[in-house]
């Protein structure tokens, strides 16, 4: 045999056994692979990010009134909200088109409850008993009152948060969020809020996830 045919010979073997190698290696890669993409968490919604909004004073919303209870309001234009008299309560009144028909509005209590629908044959009351006239809090705006952060997205849409609970309402939905832990399953015979309205009613962003991250951490 030929120097020339030895070289080829010698040739092949090695790029055979390259290829080898690269294969077992490939193999080996897909084997340590994880099997499954862990699915992602709950996003921020943009009605919470507050980056998106400026904050205002929260003095000018307060009643000074001793009817009122330390409470405080502020109107969108459309929607007129509650927070207090206690830490982490609040509530929007109006009532979007996929809330019940005798609902009033919505209520949040002390992030322990809610968000609940408020009924027309229930005692709760919305807006001042002084007769306060609610400021307004703009579009783009926020304000942030005993533990519970409002912001105004658009001129038809509200949105209040606490720790763990929150609303959006605009003319044609509602959305609401609450705990994990808080949904009727094995053990849990109860539930601590109102329902949300079927996924189809809902912005794609909104339809797959009812608690809030834990970033950015709840008001203060």
């Amino acid at each position: 045999m030929s120097i020339v045919s030895r070289l080829g010979l010698r040739s092949v073997v090695v790029r055979r056994v390259v290829t080898v190698l690269a294969a077992l290696t490939a193999a080996a890669g897909l084997a340590s692979a994880p099997s499954a993409i862990a699915a992602p968490g709950p996003s921020m919604p943009v009605e919470f990010d507050l980056s998106r909004y400026q904050p205002v004073n929260p003095a000018t919303f307060r009643s000074l009134a001793y009817a009122d209870n330390g409470r405080s309001f502020f109107t969108t234009g459309r929607w007129v909200c509650q927070i207090g008299p206690g830490y982490r309560y609040a509530g929007c009144a109006g009532r979007p088109a996929t809330a019940p028909p005798n609902a009033t509005g919505a209520v949040i209590a002390d992030d322990q409850q809610g968000p609940w629908w408020a009924r027309t044959d229930q005692t709760y009351r919305f807006g001042s008993k002084s007769g306060f006239r609610p400021p307004l809090l703009g579009v783009g705006k926020r304000v942030t009152i005993e533990g519970v952060t409002c912001t105004v997205p658009r001129r038809d849409t509200v949105a209040c948060r606490t720790g763990e609970r929150a609303l959006i309402f605009t003319p044609a939905w509602h959305k609401f969020f609450f705990p994990s832990w808080d949904t009727l399953g094995p053990g849990n015979n109860a539930v601590d809020h109102s329902a949300n309205p079927a996924p189809q009613y809902l912005p794609p962003r909104l339809q797959y996830w009812n608690q809030l991250p834990a970033t950015p951490p709840a008001p203060k």
